[in-house]
């Protein structure tokens, strides 16, 4: 990225997104200023899909949820209050106009009044909060299934020259003219503050002059890079930031190698942010990470750690797992190591977990220099209202021993010896059922029988504090839903153990 983009960029920065939330601009360019700075200069709070933090379920609903009506819009605007209010400057979540296929004239996505007023509705809210929201661009994966139907020859291949469902050949020039269409619309109609670019999730193009010519990283990157060029020579003023989803083959390794690195930093010139979010962990190796960010020409960023997908078929209310210690400490190593992006994962509000999560995250991301225990007090104080501080520090060590009651209990043994990492993102159930699935995260190797039994007991502990605190805070029923969760889980884990005959 060249210089004057660069300020070009932050002088717009600062007069909009900034200035409007009430938040100080970080200046300075990944690498650069660390000293200077004590938060994250890209906070995302990151949908990651509208119909993810629904407050109420769509039990038959096959994933993503496309639905853009009432309630997915409001629980949205519910969230970005607590986004706003937690120190987020911007907002990432996708399923605005399609999810699998945009049609293949792609303009009359566009054209639908009600979803049109729908969007407007998402950007105003957003932007009166001073918060900026990105296009979710799937970019040749992603949206373009309707299209591949109706023009084969877009249609991209894998090495042995089938056809893939989901995917466009980047080497054909019809398929960039689809590409360009969405792009129009979106950034050409609605205000938006930048886009989301991400080109691999369902699949890359590895024809002999895609995948097949620079591998599936140089391919990945070149896609990229012309999508973020074309965005630059009509919008300069847009963030960008690219997402490496499936970049890497996770079965055979867990990293970039030095050549995909060295692809990577070409990549840097074009774009305002790299996000290596780590589903299983960051492409970039944590010992290598510091070093790999001095190389870079745009700002690093990850997902702090851990989080949880939330299931839009599940009851919304049916589990409470925070994990602010744990998102706590990869915010602070990874700032560390110069790390100045965060897409942070987002959900159902009405889920007491979720809230506190994301709004203790964010005031970690706009200032690292905080502590866990001092930004969980604050968001305590703000969302549960405690009567002294007697009752706030026991609503503090409720949640943090509901974290350590599930996620202190992984055993990095148990996922070695069944050759699966350690997840990132922990889905609570299958992405892709058709109805609620199975509580999979109760299952191995997350908890094995030793460890199902130590959380029972675990459960029944914390509903013995919740009970403890009732009368004690203005919650707004927070407690009584935390009260809904912990019991819910616990009938879970006394199932599975009846069916497994553990106890």
């Amino acid at each position: 990225m060249n210089a004057a983009r660069r300020e070009f960029l932050k002088v717009v920065s600062a007069a909009g997104i900034g200035l409007a939330a009430g938040q100080a601009i970080l200046p300075g360019a990944a690498g650069q200023d660390a000293k200077a700075e004590t938060g994250y200069r890209h906070r995302i709070a990151f949908g990651c899909w509208i119909g993810d933090m629904r407050r109420t379920p769509l039990p038959l609903q096959k994933w993503p949820a496309p639905q853009l009506d009432e309630e997915a819009v409001g629980s949205f605007i519910q969230a970005m209050d607590v986004q706003r209010e937690a120190g987020f400057n911007l907002l990432d979540a996708w399923g605005l106009f399609a999810t699998y296929g945009y049609p293949a004239d792609v303009a009359s996505a566009f054209g639908d009044k009600d979803r049109r007023a729908q969007v407007a509705r998402l950007l105003d809210a957003a932007t009166e909060r001073g918060l900026g929201y990105l296009f979710g661009m799937g970019l040749f994966s992603w949206g373009y299934d309707e299209i591949i139907r109706a023009d084969p020859e877009v249609q991209g291949h894998d090495r042995e020259g089938r056809p893939l469902e989901h995917v466009m050949c980047g080497s054909n020039e019809k398929s960039w003219g689809y590409v360009e269409k969405i792009l129009d619309h979106a950034l050409g109609e609605f205000n938006f503050a930048g886009v989301h670019l991400e080109s691999a999730d369902l699949g890359w193009c590895d024809c002999p002059e895609c995948g097949g010519k620079y591998g599936r990283v140089g391919y990945n990157a070149r896609l990229n890079i012309r999508a973020a060029e074309y965005i630059r020579s009509r919008w300069p003023e847009k963030l960008v930031t690219c997402i490496p989803i499936n970049w890497v083959p996770l079965a055979e390794r867990p990293h970039f190698n030095e050549a995909e690195l060295d692809e990577i930093v070409a990549l840097s010139e074009h774009i305002d942010c790299f996000m290596d979010q780590g589903w299983t962990g960051t492409f970039v190796p944590d010992e290598s990470r510091k070093a790999f960010i001095t190389r870079l020409k745009c700002a690093y960023g990850t997902s702090a750690g851990l989080w949880v997908y939330h299931s839009v078929r599940w009851d919304r209310a049916s589990y409470f797992l925070p994990y602010a210690s744990r998102t706590g400490a990869a915010i602070r190593r990874h700032f560390d190591d110069g790390a100045r992006a965060s897409m942070f994962y987002q959900g159902p509000m009405t889920n007491p977990g979720v809230e506190i999560n994301t709004a203790v995250g964010g005031r970690l991301l706009a200032n690292t220099e905080r502590s866990v225990d001092d930004a969980l007090a604050e968001v305590i104080d703000r969302y549960y209202r405690p009567r002294d501080a007697a009752v706030r520090q026991r609503l503090v060590e409720l949640v943090l021993r509901a974290e350590e009651a599930y996620f202190g209990q992984w055993d990095a043994a148990a996922f070695a010896e069944r050759k699966i990492a350690m997840p990132g993102e922990l889905h609570l159930t299958g992405l892709f059922d058709e109805t609620p699935g199975g509580a999979y995260y109760l299952l191995d190797p997350y908890l094995t029988a030793a460890v199902r039994k130590a959380y029972r007991q675990e459960l029944i502990e914390l509903l013995k504090q919740v009970a403890s605190l009732r009368g004690q805070c203005n919650d707004e029923g927070r407690l009584e839903r935390i009260e809904r969760g912990l019991g819910a889980t616990l009938v879970l884990v006394n199932t599975i153990r009846a069916a497994k005959g553990e106890g």
